[in-house]
């Protein structure tokens, strides 16, 4: 599970609003197929987080199918990755492959740091459409999807059986729904990150896909933010606020509080990722079933859209053995090996035929974040990502204080985003 943030991003040289840069992306090189030849040598990998952790074993599956070749991984803290990646790419020191977050590839990608997937690695068929369109600048793929990230409403299952209502389908629902598991016991109705730098977008951005605004014209040469549907995004995202249903000053920090705060109660609900299920198993033991719900996030007039984001491996600019690094990746990107680092890491694999292979569509509390897939969206795939996000942290916090109008924080992102620009 990835935790460094858009925000963290700088470098000179992470749906509706899925895919890449079509006016002003890098020349693309032509990419060499990859033979199913063995492969060989030492293939460098840098891996981050829990999934550095798990990865050489992967790796040594590699290496018993491909004998003559060596994987070395070399874990990497995510709050680390932004910057030694783009020193890596600058000194032309590289390793052979990186794991990295989707909303971080157009910028390391302007820099000329990362090679073309050559044509053929992979069935792009097999893998969930907006992790492939996450991968995309000006028609060309330069990263493999590894992992899926989405998020589903978590909520506390006895305090809403106490209140007398269900998991919200619709918007019209949700504020009646929060509002009930206040009036349970809850301190927090539904914990949003209201001024939480490099995740406030994340929590804000659903709420105007789900209103069927988008950011950007359909060919990313415009934001489009100053719209009816956007205004009605903006709106709702406040209405829990200035309803109390959530705070003022919701936070999801320190990492591992959202878990134990939901587990005591305190927190009604929370829109989160598939990382929390198993805390809460371990927190809740046998209770977990009679305690917890997970349902898809409710929707608007744009249907159920919730933010998509996930792992992608790219192979640098620099790789020495860009032949074995591609290897690799095609190796990890079958339904076996994709199922295998899903079992180690508790990652939804961006394969979807893992999903039968590692038996999570058994699993009644991970199906929901299946469905959930259907109907998912994310940033665009430009280098500006890391400025105009933080931007949107912004003003979701001011519009969580109550210091600025739907309207004006409208007109206001309109302004300032197109003042960075999607260059």
């Amino acid at each position: 599970m990835a935790l460094v943030t858009a925000a963290s991003l700088t470098l000179t040289a992470c749906g509706r609003d899925s895919g890449g840069d079509t006016a002003n992306a890098p020349a693309t090189p032509a990419a060499t197929a990859i033979d199913d030849s063995p492969a060989k040598g030492e293939i460098t990998v840098w891996a981050m987080g829990g999934e550095g952790d798990q990865m050489p074993k992967i790796g040594e599956a590699f290496q018993q199918a491909n004998p003559e070749a060596k994987v070395t991984v070399t874990g990497v803290p995510w709050d680390d990755a932004p910057t030694k990646i783009s020193t890596a790419i600058a000194s032309g020191q590289t390793p052979d492959v990186t794991l990295l977050n989707p909303d971080a590839l157009a910028t390391f990608v302007a820099a000329k740091g990362f090679a073309p997937v050559p044509a053929g690695l992979i069935d792009e068929s097999g893998f969930d459409a907006n992790a492939i369109a996450a991968t995309k600048i000006s028609g060309a793929s330069y990263a493999v999807p590894l992992y899926v990230d989405t998020r589903t409403l978590f909520y506390r299952k006895d305090l809403a059986e106490k209140a007398g209502v269900a998991a919200p389908k619709t918007w019209a629902e949700l504020n009646t729904f929060g509002a009930a598991l206040k009036k349970a016991g809850a301190k927090e109705g539904l914990l949003l990150a209201t001024g939480e730098a490099g995740f406030t977008h994340q929590v804000l951005l659903p709420y105007i896909w789900q209103a069927g605004g988008a950011l950007t014209n359909a060919d990313q040469t415009e934001f489009t933010l100053n719209t009816p549907q956007v205004i009605e995004g903006l709106a709702k995202y406040q209405s829990l606020v200035k309803d109390g249903v959530s705070s003022q000053t919701g936070t999801y920090e320190p990492w591992g509080s959202v878990e134990e705060r939901l587990a005591r109660g305190e927190v009604g609900s929370v829109v989160n990722g598939s990382w929390l299920i198993g805390p809460l198993k371990e927190l809740l033991g046998d209770e977990f079933d009679q305690k917890i719900g997970i349902a898809t996030v409710p929707a608007g007039a744009g249907g159920g859209v919730s933010w998509l984001s996930g792992g992608q491996l790219a192979v640098f600019a620099d790789a020495k053995n860009p032949d074995g690094a591609w290897k690799f990746i095609r190796f990890i990107s079958t339904p076996e090996q994709a199922a295998s680092f899903s079992e180690l890491t508790a990652d939804l694999p961006a394969v979807t035929a893992a999903w039968g292979v590692a038996g999570l569509d058994k699993d009644p509390a991970v199906a929901v974040f299946n469905d959930q897939l259907k109907s998912t969206a994310t940033p665009p795939v430009i280098p500006t990502w890391a400025q105009l996000s933080a931007i949107v942290d912004g003003y979701g916090e001011r519009l969580a204080r109550g210091t600025i109008t739907p309207q004006d924080a409208a007109a206001g992102l309109q302004q300032d985003m197109s003042a960075v620009g999607l260059k």
